[in-house]
């Protein structure tokens, strides 16, 4: 009994040795990367990068520069954008991004955006009226959408826009935003519409307090997200920057694949 005692005690301070040495090891890992880091941003001053990692390269690190993975080397002050695939052919820095943006959009708070619709599908869509892409995705959601209420009596998409002027591109995004925000919900889709075609002249917009008060809100949430250009679109975690039809496509008809199988 007693050398089982001792044997058990032997064990135990052997496992709070070992868990010690991997602690200590694991926090000089974490200041070493923070080092890293440092001197990274140090050496490409101009960059301005996240989501600092390890690379599945020897030597080599990752980050996230405007949604993008990019690929770093300490020692020989390299950078470079770019895939990095599996023998398989799986592309290991698309897993990066996921991860991610997934971890990204589970903190985006958009309870002040713009509702259209309530279907099973959720967008958020990060919109300027004056983009040209802005209009093209508006036009396919529309369509998808109406194609799949004829068919089935409800809408596909549950769509949450928050109107983000690019003001140094489109000096009178800011007017058409603040116009679309002053209508109440259920005028939100043709409001936008029509002010995405061109329908309707500045005079006949409204300029109301709501409306300005509202597009500082999208402003701010606009500036958490990090959103840069438009449309930028948010749908089953992942983050789509410009109007990408075919990984949309793609996107929403594994997620109707989905719903038939429930």
């Amino acid at each position: 009994m007693t050398k089982k005692i001792f044997h058990i005690a032997a064990v135990s301070i052997s496992l709070m040795v070992f868990s010690s040495v991997i602690a200590k090891a694991e926090t000089n890992n974490t200041v070493a990367i923070g080092a890293i880091a440092e001197q990274l941003k140090a050496t490409f001053n101009q960059t301005t990068f996240t989501n600092f990692e390890p690379a599945p390269v020897n030597g080599w690190y990752q980050a996230e520069i405007s949604n993008q993975v990019v690929y770093l080397n300490p020692k020989q002050e390299l950078m470079f954008f770019g895939e990095i695939y599996t023998k398989n052919g799986i592309s290991l820095s698309e897993q990066t991004r996921r991860k991610w943006q997934s971890k990204r959009t589970k903190k985006l708070d958009v309870s002040d955006a713009l509702v259209i619709g309530n279907g099973s599908i959720e967008i958020i869509e990060f919109t300027d009226t004056d983009c040209p892409f802005c209009l093209r995705f508006n036009r396919w959601i529309t369509s998808k959408n109406n194609a799949y209420k004829k068919l089935h009596g409800k809408d596909l998409f549950t769509r949450k826009l928050v109107l983000t002027p690019i003001d140094q591109l489109h000096q009178n995004a800011h007017k058409e935003a603040v116009h679309i925000l002053c209508q109440s919900p259920k005028n939100y889709e043709h409001a936008t519409t029509q002010t995405l075609e061109g329908k309707i002249s500045y005079a006949d917009m409204n300029d109301c307090q709501k409306g300005k008060d509202e597009l500082l809100k999208h402003r701010d949430i606009s500036k958490k997200f990090g959103v840069s250009a438009t449309p930028t679109l948010v749908i089953d975690g992942q983050i789509i920057q410009g109007f990408n039809q075919q990984k949309l496509e793609a996107i929403v008809n594994q997620k109707l694949n989905k719903i038939k199988d429930k």
